[in-house]
Parts: structure tokens; sequence; C-alpha cells
């Protein structure tokens, strides 16, 4: 080990950057893929929700649930890709996309990571005549 190992090395590990990056890359689709689930199951009826999907509104009740997952899912490969033989990090990249989604979603019904109030201006703005 280098006395003072250099930036990219510490960022991104010992494997370089293809495979790095390829392990956020599936995270990233299989927490857009439960994202998509969550879009489908949206609660129409809600007084909160508009009636036409809108993908801004989504955004805006959802901003910091998308923030921790761009900021969560590198981190979490990061700490996991170094010790994990490249088989089993596939796996554990998908269920990390997965998961911490899902961990989002569970925060975000607790009142945790949600930015409710920005929602409800961009729903008066859609449902304006």
């Amino acid at each position: 080990m280098k006395k003072y190992p250099d930036f990219f090395s510490v960022l991104i590990g010992p494997g370089g950057p293809g495979y790095f990056f390829g392990y956020v890359v599936v995270a990233f689709i299989c927490a857009g893929a439960i994202i998509l689930y969550d879009i489908s199951k949206r609660d129409v009826s809600s007084d909160r929700t508009p009636v036409k999907l809108s993908l801004q509104f989504w955004l805006a009740d959802n901003l910091a649930r998308v923030m921790a997952n761009i900021l969560l899912i590198p981190i979490a490969i990061r700490l996991c890709y170094e010790y994990v033989n490249p088989t089993w990090m596939l796996f554990l990249a998908a269920g990390i996309g997965f998961g911490i989604d899902g961990l989002g979603m569970v925060a975000k019904r607790f009142g945790l990571l949600t930015t409710s109030k920005l929602a409800e201006r961009i729903n008066q703005k859609i449902s304006q005549p």
C-alpha cells in the first residue's frame, strides 16, 4: 500500500473506475425500477395528488428521497465493493439499489425525507384551470 494513496484510488477503490461505475449504474437502475413502481401506485383519490400524472409534482414531493439516493448509492457501493467478490458484488449492487430507495420510501411514510410544502405549491399550480 502506498504511504499516500492518490485521491481516485481512495474514492473509487482498487478495481478501477469501470467496475465501480458499473456497479453504481446497476444500483441506480434498480432504484429507478422501484421509483417507477412507486409512481404507478400513486393514490389519485388523495387530495394531495394531482389527477393527471405530473413528474414535476412527483419530483417536488420526493426531492429529498431522490437526493438521498444519488448520494447514498455510490457511498454504499464503495463501502462494499472492496471486500466482495465481483460476481456477488453485482447482486449486492442490485440489492443496494432496491434497498436504499425502499428505505427512502419508508422514511417518507414516517414524515422524513419529504418536501411536502414544495409539492403542495406545484399541485396548486397544476390544479388551477
